[in-house]
């Protein structure tokens, strides 16, 4: 593969050196080419707003000795940096799944440090602003009050945590300055069943908290990334990693076979699977049959952007169009309500105290829709004709079969 002209060859180095380890190996000399050329208080720059510098500073120190000793400094400060919140993250999570399981109710960590020591090896490669947590529906009263005994509490105004309800967690702040809690009771709008088999077959770890199967968690990344538009490199770092930790170890055809137990998340996990495949080498057909991806599906893909170009607004009216695009039918009043006609938390912040007028409140509506309605029409106008929102560079294989 050769980086195209027209691409900055430090957003391309960035995705090579994501990729999954046969990929970053068999473009190993595309890679040294990159870095040569690579502005690297730029590269600097881009790898912190996209969250990944742990992840692409490190491989790309291993990889070539191109880099400044500035370059190497910041990477390595910035390594020390996220496992010191690492470990403090890596702590809380283990205090509050133990609160949560010494009263009865089942817990399983998503995503954060526990995840990135697991998948990375380390913990300086990856943590969140929070911590995320999974319990039953049944349970999700009595582990509010378990996390408000530790000094959590829930968002004000926020409504009963009563079921059904069209989000997908509740939001904990602490009063005592520690990582909010997002306790989740599933993990996609489009699914509730996944998320509980998941969780009823997960079993403990060496640390006691409980772990997801394989293949149910390679599914829940895909989720995540799917979720979050197929935007930026972080989540596609995570399911590369993964794979070259765990790949192998998934039987033939469980991903396939587990993904059509449930329809509502076959668009959602085929798509994030192929667009994976696409730019960062994780082997989407080794994983499900050519018939799973729908023309939706390819439609959606096309919108994915891997390097965040365009605004935050372009950014939303690209994910709003990809869950439209897979949200099952019978779910799509609630999508529309969830990206359109939004409540006055999700307008203004969660945390705000003053209420609007309810005429204040209709008019911020129908703004946020005027605006997202024009950024859709640019998408489309830019996927005009099979084009792609961010194109890889010229002569970048699709990967699969062939990179192992």
């Amino acid at each position: 593969m050769s980086p195209h002209t027209s691409c900055a060859p430090e957003h391309w180095l960035a995705l090579a050196l994501v990729g999954t380890r046969s990929r970053r190996e068999a473009n190993h000399s595309t890679i040294t080419e990159l870095a040569a050329r690579s502005d690297l208080y730029t590269l600097e720059a881009l790898l912190r707003a996209q969250g990944v510098l742990s992840l692409v500073g490190q491989r790309l120190l291993e990889l070539t000795d191109l880099v400044t000793d500035e370059f190497a400094a910041h990477v390595r400060e910035h390594v020390r940096l996220v496992e010191r919140q690492g470990v403090g993250q890596q702590m809380i999570t283990l205090r509050l799944s133990a609160a949560l399981t010494d009263a009865g109710v089942r817990t399983l960590p998503l995503k954060g440090p526990l995840l990135g020591e697991r998948i990375h090896g380390e913990l300086g490669v990856r943590v969140s602003a929070d911590i995320d947590l999974l319990v039953a529906p049944s349970d999700l009263v009595a582990a509010i009050e378990v996390l408000s005994e530790l000094g959590y509490r829930r968002a004000p105004r926020a409504q009963p945590p009563q079921l059904p309800r069209s989000d997908l967690h509740e939001c904990l702040r602490s009063t005592v300055d520690l990582p909010e809690v997002e306790l989740h009771w599933r993990i996609h709008h489009y699914e509730q069943q996944f998320s509980q088999e998941m969780l009823r077959r997960a079993t403990p770890g060496p640390d006691g908290c409980l772990r997801p199967e394989a293949a149910d968690e390679l599914i829940a990344l895909l989720l995540f990334y799917a979720r979050d538009g197929m935007a930026g490199l972080r989540l596609l770092g995570d399911l590369t990693a993964w794979w070259d930790r765990f790949g192998r170890t998934l039987p033939p055809g469980k991903i396939h076979e587990l993904v059509r137990e449930h329809p509502v998340i076959v668009p959602a996990v085929a798509s994030a699977a192929v667009a994976a495949q696409r730019l960062g080498g994780l082997p989407a057909d080794e994983l499900f049959e050519p018939e799973i991806l729908s023309r939706a599906s390819d439609s959606a893909i096309r919108m994915s952007n891997w390097c965040l170009s365009g605004r935050r607004s372009h950014i939303a009216a690209n994910l709003f169009m990809i869950d439209c695009l897979l949200t099952p039918r019978e779910q799509r009043r609630a999508l529309l309500t969830r990206h359109l006609w939004r409540d006055e938390a999700a307008l203004y912040g969660e945390w705000l105290e003053t209420a609007l007028t309810r005429r204040g409140l209709t008019r911020a509506r129908l703004l946020h829709l005027a605006r997202v309605s024009a950024r859709c029409l640019v998408a489309l106008w830019q996927l005009r004709r099979g084009r792609e929102w961010a194109p890889l560079p010229a002569g970048m294989s699709p990967g699969g079969r062939n990179e192992k």
